[in-house]
């Protein structure tokens, strides 16, 4: 029968005995098939062809078709399909509050806002891509749902805006997820950067507090001055630091790296930081810039007055700091 041939190809060699029963397949052909050896039943509403892979897909299509029709493979489960997390151990599903669902093989959840967003990936019908993200952010280590948040970032599953929205569409009292994403976001720098001009001026303030006085501000560098960075401290000793917010698109970050490249091969030593590093690890970047400063020391460098035409106009000039 081609339709039944079809549907187990289309469901990783298994199918539902509801669906057999709706192609004309009654429960002593069923039964017959079984026996022979062509079959195998996997749960109580479930049959798996013979000799079909025995695969983490087929396992969590049959795990749905064993929850019922309206189930969604979701957590960690859903993660892996979207290419965010590696396969689990064991699969997760999400069904409506009031369905009864025992699936030996797999983790039920049980939904208070059913009907859940859903999508068919590898045939198999999943939570989307915003609420996979907040359900695994309910089980899942705080490294793991980094690298997922980054992952879907990159290849373009979902937008920051739309995980806000997400966020501000489920959050209610108790709700799990929703507040550890919404730390992820922070702990990313997605949300929460201060503006790129709020973030160059704490910089700068860092620097003045342990006497470090940038010899100019918002400099142009590079082939034919065409690029901006945020501070010079000497003629070759350059500052920039990211709000990771505006800078974390793959395009984004390709021209970031391809800029700062340029400027290197000038001669020019660039120290690059991010909004994480200013503002909660100051130590640290006034140490690496100290280092910097006496490496740059000991090599011959060029006086103020060596500097470009177009960063005495572009920059603000400052007295050279004390070595």
């Amino acid at each position: 029968m081609r339709e039944l041939r079809s549907r187990f190809a289309a469901q990783h060699g298994v199918i539902a005995r509801a669906e057999l029963r709706a192609l004309g397949v009654d429960s002593r052909t069923e039964r017959r098939r079984v026996v022979s050896g062509e079959w195998e039943r996997m749960g109580n509403r479930v049959v798996r062809l013979a000799g079909a892979p025995r695969t983490p897909h087929q396992w969590l299509m049959a795990g749905c078709l064993e929850a019922g029709r309206s189930a969604l493979a979701s957590h960690d489960s859903a993660a892996w399909l979207w290419g965010l997390d590696r396969v689990p151990e064991r699969h997760s599903l999400t069904v409506g509050r009031d369905i009864t669902a025992d699936v030996g093989w797999a983790r039920v959840h049980r939904s208070r806002d059913w009907p859940v967003p859903g999508s068919l990936r590898f045939g198999i019908p999943c939570t989307n891509p915003l609420r996979t993200l907040i359900d695994l952010a309910a089980l899942s280590s705080a490294d793991t749902l980094d690298s997922a948040l980054d992952r879907a970032l990159a290849t373009g599953l979902l937008t920051i805006q739309g995980v806000e929205a997400e966020i501000c569409r489920l959050s209610r009292p108790g709700r799990r997820g929703v507040g550890t994403m919404r730390r992820a976001l922070q702990r990313r720098g997605f949300v929460g950067a201060p503006h790129p001009s709020v973030l160059e001026s704490k910089l700068i303030r860092l620097l003045r507090q342990h006497r470090i006085e940038p010899i100019a501000v918002e400099v142009r560098v590079g082939p034919d001055d065409r690029y901006r960075v945020d501070a010079a401290l000497t003629a070759d000793l350059l500052l920039e630091v990211d709000g990771y917010s505006h800078h974390h698109s793959p395009e984004q970050k390709t021209e970031d790296e391809r800029r700062r490249n340029r400027i290197r091969l000038t001669g020019k030593f660039l120290l690059v930081y991010t909004w994480r590093d200013v503002i909660h690890d100051g130590g640290r970047v006034v140490a690496e810039i100290c280092d910097a400063l006496r490496f740059v020391s000991a090599r011959p460098s060029r006086v103020a007055s060596d500097l470009p035409d177009q960063l005495l106009v572009t920059g603000t000039l400052r007295r050279p700091p004390v070595l």
